[in-house]
């Protein structure tokens, strides 16, 4: 395993077909807002598309903390178009997750409070510890909720759980986030990041085509019943003409796991 030297904000590190992203700024409960860390992520995404033998990606926290969010104080003095660009350079990190082909794991750890539940949600899975706790806490200090909340959060709980969450900020337990969808794995504490790291490795050693394409088509859903089945025309025979697809067939009848190549 390669990991980055020094203190960074972000930590880098590689395990096979996995890269690792852990938030690296426990002083500031892991804030997005830290010196260098909207940099970092967007650097360890700009690494994962690039380099095809990469395959997934786990996003953790450092120091018992997933991600605090933004800072209260800095946005406290700021006007009104500095946050607006502010804004607009948070969004490149959603959307980069949400469009990235590769899946991409969030290892929850303490807390996901704001736009750091909002990081949590924008990827395509995350695993939650016991202690772990989610909180859409915008309108404690009257604020509304940012980081594509209105379209992750929603995708992952439903209308009605999201809507509360956002109006009434209240947090949910890491033992409860698994029951209404807004995690997906539930692991012991302090164990988050294995967990999530080993649900990676399955990911990447699946069909890297095949994912990419669920993953743009879940990122439209809910769809119309024309639009899906136009989906599926535009992309499936393209899946089953592939190397991937007839190495999957073969190791079917002849009863072995198939070996995926991306292809």
């Amino acid at each position: 395993m390669q990991t980055a030297p020094d203190n960074p904000p972000v930590i880098r590190s590689r395990e096979g077909a996995v890269l690792t992203l852990l938030l690296n700024a426990p002083a500031n409960r892991n804030s997005l807002s830290a010196p260098g860390m909207l940099e970092g992520l967007l650097a360890g995404l700009d690494e994962l598309d690039a380099d095809p033998d990469l395959r997934a990606l786990v996003i953790g926290g450092a120091g018992g903390t997933f991600c605090s969010g933004g800072d209260l104080r800095l946005l406290a003095e700021s006007s009104e178009p500095d946050i607006r660009t502010r804004m607009n350079q948070g969004a490149w990190l959603y959307r980069r997750i949400a469009l990235s082909d590769k899946q991409v794991i969030a290892a929850v750890e303490g807390a996901a409070f704001g736009a750091g539940l909002g990081l949590a949600c924008c990827c395509d899975f995350v695993v939650a510890a016991r202690n772990a706790r989610f909180c859409c806490a915008f309108v404690r200090v009257g604020a509304m909720p940012d980081a594509a909340l209105f379209w992750s959060l929603p995708a992952r709980v439903g209308l009605p759980k999201a809507r509360r969450m956002m109006l009434f900020a209240e947090e949910i337990a890491g033992t409860d986030a698994l029951g209404i969808g807004l995690a997906d794995e539930l692991a012991e504490a302090d164990g988050a990041l294995c967990a999530a790291q080993a649900l990676a490795a399955r990911l990447a050693h699946g069909p890297a085509r095949a994912h990419a394409r669920i993953k743009a088509g879940l990122r439209r859903a809910p769809m119309e019943i024309e639009d899906a089945l136009a989906y599926q025309l535009d992309n499936a025979p393209g899946l089953f003409a592939s190397a991937d697809f007839r190495e999957g067939a073969a190791a079917f009848f002849e009863k072995r796991k198939p070996v995926f190549r991306g292809a």
